[in-house]
């Protein structure tokens, strides 16, 4: 008169909750694994948005090398120099005799002051034309790599002197 207990089915539960719980956890381990060497998504869309474009209305954004061709050409070159070659030296390429931006060693100090891995994006807006000068909005965005953008804004005036453009001031907007 004793009860007869089915215990096949009480194995079975018991077994499929264990295969239950190791699948969910090796999704969680599967998870954490994905999002740890997913690439960086915010970093490729700074750099597709840092294209180099320039729209109908002569608004330009880019980072890349530049010259002395343009308004536009020699200011990108100047930020390439600075925050790609992080080079005083070829910064002062782009600019004027005349241009002010630090005695001496004050502008590779700004330099060196800026993480090595940062990366840019210019973004030139024309403002006015008067004689061999151009007035140009300016933002340079910083992404640095800790933190958040930084995009401080300036007025650049280039010249043209026997077609070679550059930076005659920077001040800040």
């Amino acid at each position: 008169m004793y009860a007869k207990f089915d215990t096949t089915t009480t194995h079975r539960s018991h077994r499929r909750r264990w295969i239950a719980a190791a699948a969910l956890a090796t999704l969680a381990v599967l998870a954490a694994v994905a999002a740890v060497t997913a690439p960086d998504s915010s970093a490729q869309s700074r750099e597709l948005a840092c294209a180099g474009i320039t729209s109908p209305s002569g608004v330009v954004t880019g980072s890349g090398p530049g010259d002395t061709s343009s308004g536009p050409a020699a200011i990108l070159g100047y930020n390439y120099a600075y925050y790609v070659q992080r080079s005083a030296d070829r910064a002062r390429q782009y600019l004027t005799a005349e241009t002010v931006v630090g005695p001496g060693g004050r502008l590779q100090a700004g330099i060196d002051a800026v993480p090595a891995d940062t990366r840019h994006c210019v973004t030139i807006s024309p403002l006015d034309t008067f004689g061999d000068a151009d007035l140009w909005a300016v933002t340079v965005t910083e992404y640095r790599p800790e933190g958040e953008p930084f995009a401080p804004r300036q007025i650049i005036t280039t010249r043209t002197v026997d077609g070679v453009t550059r930076i005659s001031s920077i001040a800040r907007a």
